[in-house]
């Protein structure tokens, strides 16, 4: 069992490959899971992982997530390699999906080009401590969108809705090129357009 109360927490590769083994098969069902249902499985007394209140704050909150995330990444890893199927990764959303060879190059692509594969397969990350996890919960919060603020930042990219992340993006390079500082724009008024586009493509 993680004990993720400590100050330093630890994860030996013994428990590490425990973890992935249960969540492997959990998941070779090919059911839908959200993360939450995950982590009250392994809260149960079988197969015992977590701590009941492991979700009791944010930082053992922040292990919690992390420890599975981590184990997911190694699973999707291992999976690919097999070629056992295609882990999806989303937090309401794990599954593993049939695999296909004609897609296996793309899949091999977006798993060495995914940013948040590279984090949560750093242990290293494990190890960040309580200020910075709630300073991270809190910019989570104040990323969060609401309608009204999404038309807003597309008011200002000229777009309303519906919009899709590619007529944003082609928009954003637009205006970016006509109101940039070195052709003469204003600073604020492409400072706005960035920090838009940035909430808008979260």
């Amino acid at each position: 069992m993680f004990n993720l109360h400590q100050d330093q927490v630890s994860a030996p590769e013994e428990l590490l490959e425990t973890l992935q083994l249960l969540l492997g098969s959990r998941l070779l069902d090919g059911e839908v899971y959200t993360e939450y249902q995950l982590i009250q499985w392994l809260k149960q007394p079988d197969p015992g992982v977590f701590q009941k209140d492991s979700l009791g704050d944010a930082l053992t909150l922040f292990r919690c997530h992390f420890l599975v995330m981590h184990c997911l990444y190694r699973l999707r890893l291992q999976w690919l390699a097999e070629q056992a199927g295609w882990l999806k990764i989303e937090p309401l959303s794990m599954q593993l999906l049939p695999w296909e060879a004609s897609t296996s190059s793309d899949n091999q692509h977006v798993c060495e080009s995914d940013n948040l594969a590279r984090y949560y397969l750093d242990l290293g990350n494990l190890h960040t401590d309580r200020d910075t996890v709630e300073q991270l919960l809190r910019g989570i919060w104040q990323q969060t969108q609401t309608p009204a603020q999404r038309r807003d930042d597309l008011a200002l990219l000229e777009l309303t809705d519906p919009a899709s992340e590619e007529d944003i993006r082609r928009q954003y390079r637009r205006l970016a090129m006509r109101h940039h500082p070195d052709r003469g724009g204003e600073v604020s008024h492409f400072q706005a357009l960035l920090a838009a586009y940035q909430r808008l493509t979260l």
